[in-house]
Formats: structure tokens, sequence, C-alpha cells
């Protein structure tokens, strides 16, 4: 009786240790209470064991990136050969106000992780929805904070940024043990009812992007151009000054020279001058020079010797 009342306590312990082995798996954390009350956490993967009927145990996946949608719902996820299908009946909070007072429906995606479980299970009852209230609340204020333009295309990084700066600082001051890993504005449109009046703009700021382009594009051929033919002005102009210049150095030295001959001798200087000058003005003439008594005077007949008509 003894030995099978022994046996009997030993099965029993056993089957109780047992039952106080458990496994984590890669990528897992487990919290670990002991009655009632936070123990540990076990973030090493392998076997585990913990006291049976004293200790209980909450495993948590912290590298699993989940999402939440807003103004939209995945209907079909992505899968080989698949396309991600929507549906966007299945939400009502996608239209919001834009700092200028339009209408917009924003399609919104926030990726996050767990990144402290015991903060994720002990802290908040109800994370996600917790987590889905406070985005909802912090996209629209982020588009109420833009303009249409910049909700639509200028800003949407920004404004991305921005929601998830602002989401991760109201989950860290909640300690809600969850970590923002990224913020997508999916999809931003206008309401069915004024879609044609945005699209009617769209096509004015595709045209006006259209006739700036043209009009740079038209800037930079003509003014280098331009820049081209001042340059050439230029250079002929600096060439023009430097040829005048020194023609006039030249009749400058010239008129010295005549000078200084005039100056030895006037009256055969003048008379030289006044020969000189009527052979360029009459070049090729025959020339005769006349006396102060009016008779022709006699001279060798140099036009002939040197077959030219000025006198040598």
């Amino acid at each position: 009786m003894k030995k099978s009342m022994t046996l009997f306590l030993l099965i029993l312990i056993a089957v109780i240790a047992y039952n106080g082995i458990y496994t984590i798996e890669s990528g897992e954390e487990t919290v670990i209470t002991r009655f009632g009350e936070y123990a540990r956490t076990e973030a090493q993967a392998g076997l585990k064991w913990k006291i049976p009927l004293v200790e209980q145990k909450y495993t948590v996946n912290v590298a699993e990136v989940r999402r939440l949608e807003f103004g939209f719902a995945t209907t079909q996820d992505v899968g080989p050969g698949l396309l991600p299908s929507y549906d966007r009946s299945l939400s009502h909070d996608s239209l919001m106000l834009t700092g200028d007072e339009n209408l917009v429906n924003v399609e919104a995606i926030v990726q996050f992780r767990v990144s402290d479980s015991k903060k994720f299970l002990f802290n908040v009852d109800d994370q996600i929805g917790t987590l889905n209230t406070v985005a909802v609340s912090t996209i629209r204020r982020s588009v109420a904070n833009n303009n249409l333009d910049e909700v639509l295309t200028d800003n949407k990084v920004g404004i991305q940024q921005e929601i998830r700066d602002d989401l991760q600082g109201i989950c860290d001051s909640y300690e809600i043990g969850l970590q923002i890993t990224a913020v997508q504005l999916q999809d931003v449109y206008p309401p069915k009812e004024v879609d044609d009046a945005f699209k009617d703009i769209s096509r004015a700021k595709a045209d006006k992007e259209s006739k700036i382009n043209e009009a740079l594009s038209y800037e930079n051929k003509v003014i280098p151009d331009a820049r081209g033919e001042a340059s050439k002005l230029i250079s002929e102009a600096e060439a023009y000054k430097e040829d005048r210049t020194r023609r006039a150095n030249g009749d400058v030295a010239n008129f010295n020279s005549v000078y200084e001959k005039y100056v030895l001798g006037k009256t055969v200087t003048r008379k030289r001058l006044y020969i000189e000058t009527l052979e360029e003005v009459l070049p090729g003439k025959e020339i005769y020079i006349v006396g102060e008594d009016g008779n022709t005077l006699k001279f060798l007949p140099l036009q002939g010797m040197t077959g030219q008509g000025g006198v040598e």
C-alpha cells in the first residue's frame, strides 16, 4: 500500500513538473506571473520551465509587424500570384477636413509591433482598440494641420512622419509597449461629388507646370545664346579698340617724325608734303611743275623710267 502511494505521488509530481515545461519560439517573449503578480520576462528562445499551478505564462510575438487600416479594409491579402483586394465600403472614417477647409478621403496604414511585452499585457486593457482610437485622432489632426495641396501631393511624406512621431509619443506616454514602425497614406482622393472639379484643378496644375517647364527651357536656351553674342561683340570691340589704338600711336609717331624734319627744313618739308599729297590724290597722273614765272620747269622724265606717274 505504501509503495503504491509513493509511486502515485512520484507520478503526480512528474506530471505536474512536466506541465511546467514550455517552449519559446524565435521572435517571442513570455511573461511569467506568480500568483497573478509579474515575476519575470523570458526572451531567450528554447525550452523553459515554470512552477506549475503557481506561475502562469503569457506569450507575445514581438517580431511580428502588425497593421491597422483606416478608410478601407483589405478583403484579400497578397499571396503568390494574387493582388491585394480592398473594400472602401467597409470603413466610414476616411472623410477628413484639411486646414483650408476642404473635404478629402484619406486611406492610411499604421504598422506597429510590440516593443515591451510586460507593458503591452498589463498597462492597458484593450491595446489594439486604444491604438486604433489614438491613430484616428492623430491622422485627423495632422490632415487638419495641412492644406489640400500638401495632403494630396506636396507634403505627404512630411505628414506621414508627423503622424508617426505624434502617435509614438502618445504610445510612450500611455506606456502601452508598442513601437510604431511606419505610417503610410495609401491614397488621398476627393469625394465623388467634387471629383470632376478636382480633376480640372489637377489638369490646370499640370498645364501650369508644363508652361513653366517650357519657359525655363526657353530661358536656358536664349540666355546662353545672348551671353555668347554679348561676349562676341565685346571681343570684337576690344580687338577694334586695340587696332585703333595701334594705328593712332603709329600716326602720332609718323607725325612726330615729320614734324622733326619740318623743324629742320620748313620750306623743303612743306614742298615735299605738297608733292606727296598730290601723288596720293592723283595717282598715276603726269605731274608738271610750274615755276614762279608761270613757265613749266624742265626735269628728268622719271615717270617713264619708273613706270609710275609720281616724282621719285
